[in-house]
C-alpha cells in the first residue's frame, strides 16, 4: 500500500531547489497531519517516497528542526514534535501582541493605495463568507494579514509573525463554519476602519481582540475534539474487538 506521503513527491526535471522543495513538502505533510506528532522520520524512507537523494532530506530535516517542527535525538533519529494546549495559548498570546503592533504600524505608515487594497481584500472575504466558501476565505485571509504586514514595513516584525504563523498551523486546520467566517469579517471590518482612519491605537486593540477571538475558537475546537476522543475511549469493547 502506497504511503500517504507519496502525494508530496518531488517533481524531478525542473529548475527548482531540491532542498527547498523537500523542506516544503515535509513541512506541508506535517501541517496536513500526514506526518503525525511524535512520528519517527527515517531518512531512507523519506528519500525513497519523495524521490530525492539523502542529502536534501538531511538538510530539510535540519531546517525543520530550526522551525521547531521536528526534534532530533543523537542515535535515535528525528520525529515530529507535538504541541500542548499550553503551547497553543502561548503562541496565540504572542500572535495577539505582534498583530496588534503590526496593525498599529499599518495604520500609521500605510499608503492610501495599500489601504485601498486592504479594503478590497476585506470585501472579497465578505463575499466568500456569504457564499460559505472556506477554502477561498482561508486563502484571502492569508492575503489580508500579509497585506497588513507589508503596510507595517518592518523586516523583524515580518520574521516574527512568520514564525508564529508556522506554529499556529501546527494546531491543524480549523473548520471554518459560516458563523466563524461571519465573525472574522466583522472583526476585520473594525481593523480596516481603524487603519483607514490612521488610528494606530484603535487598530492595535482591534487586532488584539481578533487574535483573542481566534484563540478562543481554536481552544473550543481543541476541547471538543478532546472530549469526543475521551468519550470514544471510554466506550466498552465487545468480545469481537469492536467498539
Amino acid at each position: 500500500m502506497e504511503s500517504p506521503l507519496a502525494a508530496y513527491r518531488i517533481e524531478r526535471g525542473g529548475r527548482g531547489n531540491t532542498v527547498a522543495d523537500t523542506t516544503r513538502a515535509l513541512r506541508e505533510a506535517i501541517f496536513d497531519g500526514v506526518l503525525a506528532p511524535n512520528e519517527w522520520l527515517r531518512e531512507e524512507s523519506l528519500r525513497l517516497i519523495l524521490g530525492v537523494s539523502r542529502t536534501p532530506v538531511r538538510e530539510a530535516l535540519i531546517k525543520l528542526e530550526e522551525e521547531g517542527l521536528i526534534s532530533r535525538t543523537s542515535g535515535q533519529g528525528a520525529r515530529v514534535t507535538s504541541l500542548t494546549i499550553e503551547d497553543m495559548l502561548v503562541v496565540y498570546n504572542v500572535r495577539g501582541s505582534l498583530e496588534g503592533l503590526t496593525s498599529k504600524m499599518a495604520a500609521e505608515h500605510g499608503s492610501t493605495e495599500q489601504k485601498a487594497e486592504l479594503q478590497l481584500l476585506h470585501n472579497a472575504m465578505a463575499e466568500a463568507a456569504n457564499g460559505v466558501d472556506p477554502i477561498e476565505f482561508s486563502r484571502l485571509n492569508v492575503q489580508f494579514h500579509s497585506s497588513l504586514t507589508s503596510m507595517a514595513n518592518n523586516v523583524y516584525l515580518d520574521r516574527l509573525l512568520s514564525t508564529v504563523e508556522t506554529a499556529i498551523r501546527r494546531f491543524g486546520a480549523r473548520s471554518l463554519t459560516a458563523v466563524r467566517m461571519a465573525q472574522i469579517v466583522t472583526e476585520h471590518a473594525t481593523i480596516v476602519a481603524a487603519v483607514r482612519d490612521r488610528d494606530g491605537e484603535r487598530a492595535a486593540m482591534a487586532a488584539f481582540d481578533h487574535a483573542a477571538s481566534a484563540r478562543a475558537s481554536t481552544l473550543e475546537l481543541f476541547m471538543s475534539r478532546t472530549s469526543s476522543l475521551n468519550q470514544l475511549l471510554s466506550k466498552p469493547i465487545g468480545f469481537d474487538g469492536r467498539l
